[in-house]
């Protein structure tokens, strides 16, 4: 797999840091919570290839994965793969409120194909939809980073595209905590079709789980089975609306007892494993997430609709 540090035929304008701008057609107004305004075309000018941006994915080489990024994934570690999760699923009774079925996750269309960085044209998305009926219930869609061999020994040979992931046969493969160290922020394009109808927004969750807050570090279960502390991750929120919108979140979750900027990561302060550490050498992938937070004598299920497209590390 190639290397793809940066974007062939795109250069970053000098002193351009990252931030929210809008696809063409986009409205450009702000995305929420962690993201700063960029212009629309994302400080970028057509010409030389940038080292700024590094591609993790643009979701148009395969139906599910495994994702683009490259760097730092070298035999026998291969890239990892998308997934989706949330919303009830019951698989005895064959009820499955997520589309795309939960264990079964594929690209989407975008109905009207969009440009991103740089003039970059989009025809799929990573797409999900689910009907959210409980208190907390959650739907999301993420990817991981590297993955290696488990135990059984299978060789990164024997699993080429399409052969493992949620949307592939089962191939033994284990997640590896992946060093994200060298890069200082993420951008990705975001959209939903089901806004708050009072905001006009919907409320979505970045995390990067790493070996503080994903049980598989054994640090936030203690190494036993209780989770329950778990999956507090260091995260920044933004409001999604139904205009393309380029979002940036910076990986600086303050240091050395320091507060995080507004557009950088934090933990949750009213649950989970409140001694979890960032440790951006250690992180296991990325996801988005919707939450409803009302009872469900509240009102109606909660739909949620999350679109995400070409997502990239800036170095």
């Amino acid at each position: 797999m190639a290397l793809l540090a940066g974007l062939g035929a795109c250069s970053s304008s000098p002193g351009q840091s990252g931030g929210q701008g809008g696809k063409a057609g986009a409205s450009g107004k702000g995305g929420g919570g962690g993201s700063t305004t960029l212009p629309t075309d994302a400080g970028c000018n057509m010409g030389a290839p940038s080292s700024s941006y590094v591609l993790i994915d643009d979701m148009e080489t395969t139906n599910h994965g495994p994702i683009e990024l490259a760097m730092g994934i070298t035999s026998p570690l291969t890239p990892g793969y998308w997934y989706n999760s949330g919303a009830n699923y019951f698989p005895d009774a064959g009820i499955d409120m997520s589309t795309p079925p939960q264990m079964s996750f594929a690209f989407s269309a975008i109905p009207t194909p969009t440009t991103t960085l740089c003039g970059k044209a989009s025809a799929h998305a990573a797409r999900q939809s689910c009907v959210l009926n409980g208190l907390y219930d959650t739907c999301g869609v993420g990817f991981e980073f590297a993955q290696t061999p488990d135990d059984a020994g299978v060789a990164p040979s024997n699993a080429g595209v399409g052969g493992a992931g949620d949307g592939g046969p089962s191939i033994p493969r284990a997640t590896i905590p992946f060093d994200i160290s060298r890069y200082k922020a993420m951008t990705f394009w975001g959209m939903t079709t089901t806004p708050d109808s009072t905001t006009g927004s919907m409320q979505v969750k970045v995390q990067f789980p790493d070996t503080d807050t994903d049980p598989r570090g054994e640090i936030c279960n203690g190494g036993g089975g209780n989770t329950s502390k778990c999956y507090n991750s260091y995260a920044n929120f933004f409001k999604f609306t139904t205009s393309w919108q380029q979002f940036t979140v910076k990986l600086d979750a303050g240091g050395d007892g320091g507060a995080a900027p507004s557009d950088g990561i934090s933990i949750d302060p009213s649950w989970g494993y409140q001694g979890a550490q960032w440790i951006p050498t250690q992180v296991y992938g990325v996801n988005w997430q919707a939450q409803r937070n009302e009872t469900p004598d509240a009102g109606p299920p909660l739909m949620t609709d999350i679109w995400i497209d070409d997502v990239y590390f800036i170095e």
